[in-house]
């Protein structure tokens, strides 16, 4: 019994004056979570007037696939806020707050061929109220450990684990060009009905036919990717996609004129698909509980 005692003792203590690194922390990967040959970048882009957009790239540099859960994400909720830090550049190099969405997502693997990539984005404008006028007096500086010890991670060889926006910085948006000619022709081409900017979505108007047959879909998801490509040069490669069979219908159900379409059944009849090209996935026929189905596809090529 004494024995018990003294090596319960024993433990206390050194749990009492052992340093936080020799604890066990649940927000640090440890040697039993190995990391996943990911490879991460970071990226300042301003897409419009003194806006700032973190834009993160994780890259398979193993040579088998990778599965990547999107609860593990660098800007998904939680994480979005343990890697980055952003620091005023005044003397004392002062840290600033960061407002992050509380909420948590849901757990989903995404396989990554060599050499595929995923890819997200951080708003810093609204994560950092004070943002603007923290440019205009200091500037800022943005951070983080390579590989960042929250995350599952390694860096990219050579990433640069810092980025500053100098004092004064007057947020002249990113130049990008683009072909017009190339870009209308690419939305005829797609049935581009409209975009929505904030949301990184299209609504494409696509035959029925189309969405049932899978070939047809995939042929018609790289056409969409070329165009994203071209004529959506501030975006990710994480965009959505939905398809409705009556373009007079198109838009998200939160739409005040959908709301009416959806109680009588019509908005739900026309929207015959929906693609995320972050998880890869393409819901086929959402509404009807006979011909919906869920696959995955891919617009790496």
């Amino acid at each position: 019994m004494e024995t018990r005692l003294f090596a319960l003792m024993i433990i206390l203590l050194y749990l009492w004056v052992a340093p936080p690194s020799a604890l066990c922390n649940s927000e640090t990967i440890t040697d039993e979570d190995p990391r996943l040959p990911l490879a991460m970048k970071v990226f300042l882009k301003k897409p419009h007037t003194r806006q700032y957009v973190l834009h993160i790239h994780l890259a398979n540099i193993s040579g088998e696939t990778v599965k990547v859960d999107v609860h593990d994400l660098p800007w998904s909720p939680p994480n979005d806020s343990r890697w980055l830090v952003v620091s005023r550049l005044d003397r004392d190099k002062s840290p600033l707050q960061q407002l992050a969405p509380k909420w948590d997502i849901g757990s989903q693997k995404v396989p990554l061929l060599p050499g595929e990539s995923i890819q997200g984005e951080l708003a810093l404008n609204p994560r950092i109220p004070s943002l603007l006028q923290e440019i205009e007096k200091y500037g800022i500086l943005l951070h983080w450990d390579c590989p960042p010890p929250s995350l599952k991670f390694v860096c990219a060889q050579d990433a640069p684990q810092s980025i500053t926006i100098p004092k004064g910085d007057p947020g002249t948006p990113d130049l990008n060009r683009t072909d017009a000619d190339a870009c209308h022709q690419l939305e005829k081409t797609i049935g581009l009905i409209d975009v929505s900017e904030d949301h990184q979505a299209l609504f494409l108007h696509t035959q029925e036919h189309v969405i049932a047959d899978l070939p047809k879909v995939q042929s018609l998801l790289y056409q969409v990717d070329d165009y994203v490509r071209q004529c959506q040069p501030s975006w990710t490669n994480s965009w959505a996609v939905n398809f409705f069979s009556d373009a007079k219908f198109a838009g998200f159900l939160s739409d005040m004129k959908n709301e009416r379409y959806f109680e009588e059944g019509l908005w739900q009849k026309a929207n015959i698909g929906q693609y995320s090209s972050q998880i890869r996935t393409l819901y086929r026929f959402p509404w009807s509980k006979k011909r919906s189905d869920t696959v995955y596809l891919s617009v790496y090529r």
